[in-house]
């Protein structure tokens, strides 16, 4: 996925300033390198980070936890 596109995702789902925060990491892990928008979309309609501000560790553990979940369902 492109830079543009995680951003315009996070965006959608209000969570620019998380985006802003994880940025750098997302950069550098390549967490998102390999995922397709409809992964990143689903993610963010099956989990809320509205009522608190995650690190960027349990935000990755929850991405792959999800990732994980979500094959072996399809």
């Amino acid at each position: 996925m492109l830079e543009h596109q995680v951003e315009d995702l996070f965006d959608f789902y209000g969570y620019s300033d998380l985006y802003r925060r994880f940025r750098y990491p997302l950069f550098v892990s390549g967490l998102l390198d390999k995922a397709s928008t409809e992964e990143l979309e689903d993610f963010f309609e099956n989990f809320s980070f509205h009522d608190r501000q995650p690190l960027f560790d349990e935000f990755r553990y929850w991405f792959q936890y999800f990732l994980v979940t979500r094959k072996s369902f399809t």
